[in-house]
């Protein structure tokens, strides 16, 4: 699944589906389709008139993973059909597109380019001081980004990394018009490996966003210490701690991603966060929001477990608490905003390249101002099928 984009809720479940039929990558392209059914017990995500809906979601996958030379080129793409029984005015068309090309030269310098967008539908409840609504509203990500890498000969151990980031974001409802923004990051900084199993660094990074519509600019400068450890070949650690600061926050933010596959029946992914609101998002806390909250403290795990050769099971918890900045958010929004989403789901390998499964996700919303605070639950099933 794209780390970078949050899902509406029934998208989210089948884009977890779809990962975990992409898993196996014993061939350089796949093409695929998946069909689901699902029932949401609270479509508009409402502390009061909650409407229930069945819907139905149509899939096309496709990627490629190979090749060329010293260059390897990467790509995945969903498109997506929604339809919904009782709330037809909801239908939309989505999709998730990742490509990107790891390069390198026949000296010591090496780099990375990646493009991702996606279109969603939208939270209908987002508590960033915009009326919550019962009209269907597109969200549109793009992000683009890149890295230099240019090795030492000198100081082998060493090599000085460049990166470059840029983000955007549209509404297709005009009052969403405030959350819309534009925002370009850059680092320059410093890796040593230490070992084949250990690499650190540190980097300095700024970060420029302006929202279009209002003309509000803000801007951060980060001190950044990062870790990598690659513990054994079936389980790693990334971490960074930063000195951050901008016009409403100063002090440490930081995030940590644990892989950790002891075996081959199970798969333990953890991500822990405590940074500002839209580069939390960007670390793919698939339950917290993207707006401008002064900070977000977030952690995340998923599991995933073969019970047999083709059942697996997998499980996800996610907790995210906000601190608001009242000078930031929009009047309404309230500095008290806590969320918990629970998932379970089944996989079963019916046939060599046909899955059929079933998942539950549940999300508890608790903020100071009550209009923002609900309970709502997703529940389906799905069949998909590859060729690979």
């Amino acid at each position: 699944m794209n780390r970078l984009h949050r899902l509406s809720l029934p998208f989210a479940l089948l884009a977890s589906a779809s990962c975990w039929a992409q898993s196996d990558q014993g061939s350089p392209w796949y093409l695929g389709a998946s069909l689901g059914h699902y029932y949401t017990d609270n479509v508009f995500r409402s502390n009061a008139a909650e409407s229930s809906d069945r819907l139905t979601s149509l899939s096309l996958l496709a990627g490629a993973d190979t090749r060329l030379g010293r260059q390897r080129l990467h790509a995945d793409a969903r498109f997506n059909d929604t339809r919904y029984e009782d709330n037809s005015r909801l239908d939309n068309r989505g999709y998730n597109i990742d490509a990107g090309v790891d390069w390198e030269t026949a000296g010591n310098l090496s780099g990375t380019l990646d493009y991702t967008t996606a279109r969603t539908l939208a939270d209908f409840n987002s508590n960033t001081g915009i009326a919550p609504t019962t009209e269907r509203n597109l969200q549109t990500d793009r992000s683009l980004g890149g890295s230099v890498r240019l090795g030492l000969p000198n100081l082998s151990p060493f090599i000085i990394e460049g990166t470059f980031s840029r983000r955007e974001r549209d509404y297709s409802l005009a009052q969403w018009a405030t959350q819309e923004y534009r925002q370009n990051t850059s680092s320059l900084g410093l890796l040593y490996n230490a070992s084949s199993a250990w690499r650190f660094g540190v980097a300095s990074r700024y970060t420029k966003g302006r929202v279009p519509v209002n003309g509000f600019e803000w801007d951060r400068k980060d001190v950044d210490l990062t870790a990598l450890w690659r513990a054994t070949g079936s389980s790693s650690l990334n971490a960074r701690l930063s000195h951050s600061s901008s016009d409403s926050f100063t002090g440490v933010t930081g995030a940590l991603s644990w892989t950790w596959a002891p075996g081959g029946r199970w798969v333990l992914n953890t991500k822990l966060s405590r940074d500002t609101g839209v580069e939390t998002y960007y670390l793919g806390i698939n339950n917290g929001l993207a707006d401008f909250n002064r900070v977000q403290t977030a952690v995340q795990a998923n599991l995933s477990y073969r019970l047999t050769g083709k059942l697996t099971a997998t499980a996800g918890v996610g907790i995210t608490r906000l601190s608001r900045d009242q000078n930031i958010a929009l009047p309404g929004a309230g500095p008290k905003d806590n969320s918990k989403q629970y998932s379970l789901g089944l996989a079963w390998e019916a046939l060599r390249n046909v899955t059929v499964g079933c998942q539950y996700t549940r999300l508890d919303r608790d903020t100071s101002n009550v209009l923002y605070s609900y309970n709502a639950y997703t529940a389906g099933c799905y069949v998909q099928g590859m060729i690979r």
